[in-house]
């Protein structure tokens, strides 16, 4: 097959696929403020997963370990992501617990 004819083919794949994603975040953004009232619940979760982000890489440091090729801002945003996601762990299992504890005294 032509090489072109491939080359063509990939660009105009690309192409689509960002219209796609453009789309469905301009979509999502239009109905966010159509409907404020009912995205109030999405909106508090995304900051409270924003706090915890910025939790996590206030408890990280920038120490860099030798044989790894990494900057310390790299590092410090690594252990921000790993303290982040153990944070996150932790709320999940209280919540289970909780969850399960209020069943319980039902």
């Amino acid at each position: 097959m032509n090489e072109a004819i491939i080359d063509t083919g990939i660009i105009v794949t690309y192409v689509l696929l960002g219209l796609a994603a453009l789309s469905a975040v301009l979509f999502s953004i239009y109905h966010l403020i159509m409907q404020f009232k009912k995205a109030k619940g999405a909106l508090i979760g995304f900051a409270v997963l924003i706090i915890v982000l910025l939790i996590g890489y206030s408890m990280a440091t920038n120490e860099v370990y030798e044989g790894f090729a990494v900057s310390p801002n790299a590092s410090q945003w690594i252990g921000g992501g790993i303290n982040a996601t153990m944070i996150l762990i932790g709320l999940g299992i209280v919540a289970a617990i909780y969850t399960e504890v209020s069943k319980l005294v039902r």
